[in-house]
C-alpha cells in the first residue's frame, strides 16, 4: 500500500472517531431531552447507515476501541506472565504495590489493576459493536436499509465483537455473554467458558462467508474473510483448553476436545489463498512505515497524530534512550526480556540482532536492544547518571549487562539495577518520534503465525513422531531468519535450555522466537502444558520478592476483578480464587 493511501486511511479513522463523538452517540441517546437545541448536522438515525461510506464512518467507532491493544493490560497479562517478558521493580519505579512482580510470579490478586482493566477493554469493544449492530438493525426495521446489505455490515461487526470475546474467554473463561444493546439486564451472570467458546465459533462461522475476500486499502485495518478465518484458527487451536471442565478448585477434571483438523483447514485456506506471503526481511513487519506488509492479515493502523495508543517505546526503553532516538518524551524503563529467552536465539539468527559494545553501537538491527547504548550521533556513549552503585558498568548504559559475566537481570525486585534487562526493540523507534504514540502499524494477525499454527496442528494430528509437512513449514520461518533447516522438531525448551529434549520442543521454541512480544506466549505455554513451569524462569533471580505460585490449573485463568464483583452481584468468581 502506498504511503499516501495509508495516511489517508489513518486520517479517515481519526475523522471517524470525531464524527461518532459529535454526531453518532448523541443521535441515539435517550438522555437528550432538550427540545430547543440547535441542529448542526443533517445526519440522523433516519438518513445514516444507508450506504457503504456512511457505514464505514460509523464502523470507525468500533475499531477505535482497539486503540490501547498494542501494549495495554491485555498485552501485559499475555506477556509479562511468561518466559518472554518481565517488568522488574527498579527501586521506586515499577512497584505499584507489587502488581508487576505478581504478574511474573503468577501470584496476582483480584484487586490488581491489569486484571480489571483488561476486562474493561474487552467489554468496551463489545458494547460498541452491540450498539452499532442495533443501529443497523433499526434501519432495516424502518425500511431504510436492505437486509442483504445490513447482513454484510453486521457480519463485520460480529467478527470484531468475536475478537473481544476471544480475549475474554482466553483470559477469564466464564464471562457474561451480552449481545443485545437494548438489554434491560444490568447485572448479567457468567456463562460457562464452553458456552462462550461455542458462541464465538458460531458467530465467526456464520459471519465469515459474508465478508470480503479482497485484500487492499479498502479492507486494510478491517475484519475481512481472512481475518475471520485466522481468528477461527486461533480458537480451534486452543479448543482443548477452552472446552475443558474444572472442579470448584479450578483443577481440570475433564479434558477439552481439540480441533486440530479444523485449525489446520482454516490455516490452509489462508495459506493457499495466495493473498499473503512472508516478507523477505522480517523487520518489514515492524518498521515505522510497515503498512502494506504482505504478512498483515489484520492490523491496527497506528499513527502518532491520527490514531494514538502504541506506547511500547515508553514501556521498554531506558530513560537515557531518549537521547539514542531523540525522542520527544523520556521513556519509562520498564519491560524487558529474560536471559534464557534471549539466549534461545542463536547469534546468527537475523531476528536477534547483535548487542552494542564499548567500541560502538550495534550494527545489526534485532528484536532486542542490548548492550552498550549511544546517543543518536552513534559516537557518544549514553549515560545513566542514576545507575546503581553495584552495577558493574557504573554510569555507562549497558542494557542486559552484556559481557559483564553477571545476570542480565540481577533481581526481580525491589532493587533491580536500572539498566538490567535486554529491551524490546522489535518495533522500530523513529528518530524524533513520540515513544508513547508510535506510528508503526501493529500486526494483530500475521501470516507467519498462520504458518506456525498450521505446523502445530499438523504435528498434533501426526503424533509426537512429527510430520514432514510441519517440519517444512517451520523451516520456511527459519530460512527467512537466516538459519539452517531443522531435521527434527524435538528439542530443549527455550526456558529450560539445560533440560531434556522434549517432543516438539523446537516447534514450540520457533513459535516463541518468531512471534516474540506479539500477544501469543501465554496461550502457547498453557496449550503446551508449560505455564506452571514458571519456577524455571523465576529461579535465576537473586530475589523473587513475593511468593511464587507454580501449581494449580486455576492459574490458567485470571480472577474477575474486585470492582466487577462489587458492581454485579450475579457474577461468580473463577474457581480457585477467593474474593475477600
Amino acid at each position: 500500500m502506498k504511503t499516501k493511501e495509508r495516511n489517508k486511511m489513518k486520517k479517515s479513522l481519526y475523522l471517524i472517531r470525531i464524527i461518532m463523538i459529535l454526531l453518532g452517540v448523541a443521535a441515539f441517546s435517550q438522555s437528550c431531552t432538550k427540545l430547543d437545541e440547535k441542529l448542526y448536522s443533517e445526519i440522523t438515525p433516519d438518513n445514516f447507515f444507508q450506504n457503504d461510506a456512511q457505514f464505514i464512518s460509523a464502523l470507525g467507532a468500533a475499531y477505535t476501541k482497539l486503540g490501547p491493544y498494542a501494549s495495554n493490560e491485555v498485552y501485559q497479562l499475555n506477556e509479562l506472565t511468561t518466559d518472554e517478558m518481565v517488568t522488574p521493580t527498579r527501586g521506586s519505579d515499577w512497584d505499584d504495590g507489587g502488581n508487576w512482580r505478581r504478574l511474573h510470579l503468577h501470584s496476582w490478586k483480584f484487586e490488581d489493576n491489569a486484571v480489571g482493566a483488561a476486562w474493561d477493554f474487552c467489554y468496551t469493544g463489545i458494547n460498541t459493536a452491540n450498539r452499532l449492530i442495533y443501529q443497523v438493525d433499526l434501519n432495516v426495521t424502518k425500511g431504510l436499509l436492505e437486509q442483504a446489505t445490513a447482513d454484510v455490515y453486521v457480519a463485520e461487526l460480529k467478527t470484531l465483537r468475536a475478537f473481544f470475546y476471544w480475549q475474554l474467554v482466553d483470559l477469564y473463561g466464564n464471562v457474561p455473554l451480552v449481545t443485545d444493546f437494548n438489554s434491560t439486564d444490568a447485572a448479567p451472570a457468567n456463562k460457562t467458558r464452553l458456552e462462550v467458546y461455542n458462541f464465538i465459533v458460531n458467530d465467526l462461522e456464520t459471519s465469515a462467508p459474508l465478508l470480503s475476500k479482497t485484500v487492499d486499502g479498502t479492507t486494510y485495518g478491517r475484519m475481512n474473510y481472512w481475518a475471520a478465518k485466522f481468528l477461527l484458527a486461533k480458537l480451534y487451536l486452543n479448543a482443548g483448553v477452552y472446552t475443558s471442565v474444572a472442579d470448584n478448585a479450578g483443577n481440570i477434571t475433564t479434558a477439552g476436545t481439540p480441533q486440530w483438523a479444523k485449525a489446520a483447514a482454516a490455516c490452509d485456506e489462508i495459506i493457499n489463498s495466495g493473498k499473503y506471503s512472508l516478507e523477505s526481511d522480517y523487520f518489514t513487519n515492524f518498521n515505522v512505515n510497515d503498512q502494506g506488509s504482505k504478512e498483515f492479515i489484520f492490523a491496527i493502523p497506528y499513527d502518532q497524530v491520527f490514531f494514538q495508543g502504541f506506547n511500547m517505546g515508553c514501556q521498554t526503553l531506558h530513560y537515557a534512550n531518549q537521547g539514542t532516538y531523540n525522542l520527544t518524551q523520556q521513556p519509562w524503563n520498564g519491560f524487558c526480556t529474560l536471559e534464557q529467552f534471549y539466549n534461545s536465539y542463536s547469534d546468527n539468527d537475523l531476528r536477534k540482532g547483535d548487542p552494542g559494545t564499548l567500541a560502538g553501537p550495534a550494527k545489526k538491527r534485532g528484536s532486542f536492544i542490548a548492550g552498550y547504548q549511544y546517543l543518536s550521533d552513534g559516537v557518544t556513549p549514553a549515560v545513566d547518571a542514576g545507575a546503581d552503585g553495584a552495577d558493574p558498568d557504573g554510569t555507562k548504559l549497558n542494557l542486559g549487562n552484556i559481557g559483564d559475566n553477571v545476570p542480565q537481570i540481577n533481581q526481580l525486585g525491589p532493587q533491580c539495577w536500572r539498566q538490567s534487562g535486554v529491551r524490546i526493540g522489535k518495533w522500530e523507534f523513529g528518530l524524533g518520534s513520540d515513544p508513547g504514540n508510535m506510528s508503526n502499524d501493529l500486526a494483530v494477525f500475521r501470516y507467519a503465525d498462520a504458518i506456525l499454527m498450521k505446523a502445530e496442528a499438523q504435528w498434533r494430528i501426526s503424533g509426537d513422531g512429527g510430520d514432514a509437512i510441519s517440519l517444512a513449514l517451520v523451516n520456511q520461518i527459519r530460512e527467512r531468519a537466516g538459519l539452517t533447516d531443522l531435521t527434527s522438531l524435538d528439542g530443549k525448551l527455550s526456558f529450560d535450555l539445560a533440560g531434556a529434549v522434549v517432543p516438539g520442543g523446537e516447534l514450540f521454541n520457533e513459535m516463541g522466537r518468531e512471534m516474540f512480544a506479539e500477544h501469543n506466549r501465554r496461550q502457547d505455554l498453557i496449550r503446551w502444558g508449560f505455564f506452571n513451569n514458571n519456577d524455571k524462569w523465576v529461579l535465576p533471580f537473586a530475589n523473587a520478592g513475593d511468593a511464587l505460585k507454580t501449581a494449580g490449573d486455576y492459574l490458567h485463568l485470571f480472577p474477575i476483578g474486585k470492582n466487577k464483583l462489587s458492581a454485579n452481584p450475579n457474577l461468580k468468581q473463577n474457581p480457585g480464587y477467593t474474593s475477600n
